[in-house]
């Protein structure tokens, strides 16, 4: 039971691939629900591993970083995929990538020893966005229920910039003090 949060996080890495497929499939005719119910799983199995990890006194720096980085290979493959889709710009995972970088920089220049990425209620919120931005995305345009007006949804992306900037900054200011 002691590894059983990382498995869980290396099936959200595992369905990485087969979402984005399942998304390009959707976009050539096919349902768009495969990529709903991945979607599902992917979003679920970020909120059940820490938990798991945590329950079983087995949360450690390598587990986070390693949720970490499923998270970010996720959400800049979803967004990805769709920006080359054309329903979100390009902009949009770019922001998300920069501000991870600086995350990475500003957490490893702090620390000795072994990797630890350190966390932010900022940075969290932002995370909890991107996935509930890459949702609206599978269910909006995938599985085509259209729940979010243009104008909105582009409301949405231009929220990406300015909540990864503020991020940022935090970060930068954080590791002046």
């Amino acid at each position: 039971m002691r590894h059983v949060a990382n498995l869980v996080t290396l099936l959200r890495v595992a369905l990485i691939v087969p979402f984005a497929l399942a998304v390009r499939a959707a976009d050539a005719g096919a349902s768009g629900w495969p990529a709903a119910a991945l979607f599902a799983i992917i979003a679920a199995s970020d909120v059940v591993d820490g938990r798991l990890a945590r329950r079983f006194a087995a949360a450690s720096g390598r587990g986070g970083v390693l949720d970490h980085g499923a998270d970010i290979a996720f959400l800049l493959t979803a967004l990805g995929t769709y920006a080359g889709l054309g329903y979100a710009p390009w902009w949009v995972p770019a922001s998300i990538a920069a501000a991870f970088a600086v995350y990475v920089a500003t957490s490893l220049r702090s620390r000795a020893g072994p990797p630890r990425l350190i966390g932010s209620r900022l940075g969290h919120l932002g995370g909890v966005a991107n996935y509930v931005l890459v949702g609206v995305l599978v269910f909006n345009h995938t599985v085509g229920l259209d729940w979010l007006p243009a104008r909105l949804l582009t409301a949405c992306f231009a929220a990406v910039p300015i909540y990864s900037g503020l991020s940022v900054v935090a970060r930068l200011r954080a590791g002046r003090h």
